[in-house]
């Protein structure tokens, strides 16, 4: 019995881990190319979702203002009872039920009460709203405009976010396969240590130190690949898909030297930077406000048409009447609301053209800043490079008179920490000029 139980429990065991195994056997690794990131960062970015809502609702703002040149159709129902003697002469003619038998039997100044259906259908046509509807339409478009520029500004950050996580990644990726291999140079180099020391060329303390160097290298790549997982981690999250998903980032990057002029990207700037035509509108719809409130001022004109059915039934047709009104308004003191309204609009006005011109000092040094970034990143690389290849052309030299012997172990571990640290710098500058130069697209708003 306790044969079978062990065989059932082996046998379990042996299916789990094959299961497990094959499971991830099944688990594709998906190539991911910059461009398909940016594409299914766009698709599930919440932030541009939230953005493309706001530019829906201001695309309303002007449909809303054209909405005012159309009529206005209202339908309402009057229930009145009334023993006004006037009113009541009035209602009975309105429901064209009026005798004069009926009049000749009461007393036409204390009349029996009367009942009154009211069905009234209103149509009210603006003729003239001294330049309210125009200046409303006007200023509905501009932030429909504004609410495009936005919406496309953040596609902008969306997509910079995207490349930088990208570059990022690829990073990551390269610094794990320098220190791998790193690892197995200093390896190498260790076994030599081992080897020179089993044959009392070098003393003990002379390999200690080898070994304690390939372990420090170890360590650090250790850190590599725990920052590569990270990086990939955080590219998921920026692109919105689950964590689990896993990707072969297939995209290459190598130093392009290529020359960018200041004046003109200053200039470019200001004239490709969706934010900041976005706010220009803004400044455009205020001046438009201004003139809306100040339609107050001047006189309105309406043409009214009314179609009356009176009945002492609710809802009844029987008395039926039309009217049709030409209605001039003129509105000469309403408590300086019109005035205080008028100085909210140009206070408002001066505020958004105090930002804008903010905005242009401050995007004129956005692109400063990142230009001059850029060229120390250029810089940086070109020392970086030259300076790799001194440290890999001494650390050769090294390892050849290490060989033969005339070459300290200590000499060969130094050329080993200058060539790492030449060829983490050269990396590290190579992707510091890719990420300047987008941030350098996103900053004069040509990032694609």
């Amino acid at each position: 019995m306790k044969k079978i139980i062990s065989f059932f429990i082996l046998t379990l065991t042996f299916a789990t881990v094959s299961t497990s195994s094959f499971s991830q056997q099944l688990k594709t690794v998906e190539k991911m190319t910059v461009e398909k990131a940016i594409e299914i960062a766009l698709k599930n970015s919440p932030y541009l979702k939230a953005v493309e809502h706001e530019k829906n609702a201001a695309k309303t703002i002007e449909k809303e203002a054209k909405s005012y040149r159309l009529p206005q159709v209202n339908l309402n129902e009057i229930l009145m009872r009334t023993n006004n003697p006037m009113e009541t002469f009035a209602l009975s003619l309105s429901q064209e039920n009026f005798s004069f038998e009926s009049l000749m039997i009461t007393d036409p100044n204390h009349p029996s009460p009367i009942n009154d259906s009211i069905t009234q259908l209103q149509v009210i046509q603006p003729l003239y709203m001294g330049g309210k509807i125009t200046h409303g339409i006007k200023a509905g478009k501009k932030m429909a405009e504004a609410g495009e520029k936005k919406y496309e500004r953040a596609k902008q950050e969306v997509i910079f976010k995207t490349k930088t996580a990208y570059l990022n990644v690829v990073l990551a990726k390269k610094y794990v396969e320098l220190m791998d291999k790193v690892v197995q140079t200093v390896k190498a180099h260790v076994d030599m240590a081992q080897a020179y020391f089993d044959t009392g060329f070098i003393m003990e303390a002379d390999l200690l130190q080898a070994k304690v160097f390939l372990g420090d290298v170890q360590q650090k790549k250790i850190t590599a690949e725990n920052n590569y997982k990270l990086a990939r981690a955080y590219f998921n999250n920026v692109i919105g898909v689950d964590q689990s998903r896993d990707f072969e980032f297939v995209n290459d990057f190598k130093f392009q030297d290529k020359e960018y002029n200041l004046d003109k990207l200053l200039s470019e700037a200001i004239e490709n930077r969706p934010d900041y035509k976005e706010l220009s509108l803004k400044v455009e719809a205020a001046k438009h406000n201004i003139s809306i409130e100040k339609s107050e001022y001047k006189p309105k004109l309406f043409l009214i048409g009314e179609l009356n059915y009176h009945d002492k039934q609710f809802l009844g047709t029987q008395g039926d009447s039309f009217k049709i009104m030409a209605v001039a308004k003129f509105n000469l003191f309403n408590g300086f609301k019109t005035k205080n309204r008028v100085l909210r609009a140009k206070e408002q006005y001066d505020s958004y053209s105090k930002y804008l011109k903010q905005m242009e000092e401050g995007i004129y040094l956005q692109v400063k800043q990142a230009y001059f970034n850029l060229i120390e990143a250029k810089k940086r690389y070109k020392v970086a490079e030259l300076a790799e290849k001194q440290a890999k052309d001494n650390l050769k030299l090294r390892e050849e008179r290490y060989k033969k012997g005339v070459e300290k172990t200590t000499d060969l571990l130094d050329a080993d920490t200058q060539y790492v640290k030449a060829s983490t710098q050269k990396l590290h500058a190579l992707f510091d000029y890719l990420k300047a130069e987008e941030n350098l697209k996103f900053m004069i708003g040509k990032i694609k």
